[in-house]
């Protein structure tokens, strides 16, 4: 008889462990869900989903920040080399060159005052022999054009006749 009593308590125990751990597997299952279910709602209360813009440290153009990561600096490496370099240079005590690309066209007027002197009209006849003398030679010389040559016939022709006017 006592074999009878022994058999359902073996089972008893059995059922008992079996639950148990039936149990304590829905335990861990649960807490497990909650654990997840905490860090999701912290990972989405810790990255807004859209974090905005910043302006590159070197030329100042907008870039747009990623959801994750840390906060960009620079817009491209070329900025970070330059702002790298800027700072090296400033920290030597060097003077910071600007690096220039390609190279810039600036358009400056300026101002040029020449004295030149005019000769308004021969006042003797020592000047109106250089300045005819000068007019013979340039056109021996062929430094007036053969068009220009047409208007000045009428007068070389009027002078001529004047000049032969008066010697007579």
């Amino acid at each position: 008889m006592t074999g009878h009593w022994i058999q359902p308590r073996m089972q008893l125990k059995d059922l008992e462990r079996r639950h148990a751990k039936a149990g304590q597997a829905r335990l861990i299952k649960l807490r497990d869900e909650r654990r997840e279910a905490a860090r999701l709602e912290r990972i989405a209360n810790r990255v807004p989903k859209d974090r905005g813009t910043v302006t590159c440290g070197w030329c100042g153009t907008s870039i747009k920040v990623a959801r994750v990561g840390r906060m960009p600096r620079w817009c491209s490496p070329a900025c970070r080399h330059r702002a790298w370099e800027q700072r090296r240079a400033a920290e030597s005590g060097l003077v910071a060159i600007e690096v220039v690309d390609r190279p810039v066209e600036v358009i400056r007027e300026i101002t040029k005052t020449e004295t030149v002197p005019v000769v308004v009209s021969p006042t003797s006849a020592k000047h109106w022999s250089e300045l005819l003398t000068t007019l013979a030679d340039r056109l021996d010389q062929g430094r007036i054009y053969d068009r220009d040559v047409s208007e000045l016939l009428p007068a070389m022709s009027a002078l001529i006749l004047a000049f032969n006017r008066r010697v007579r």
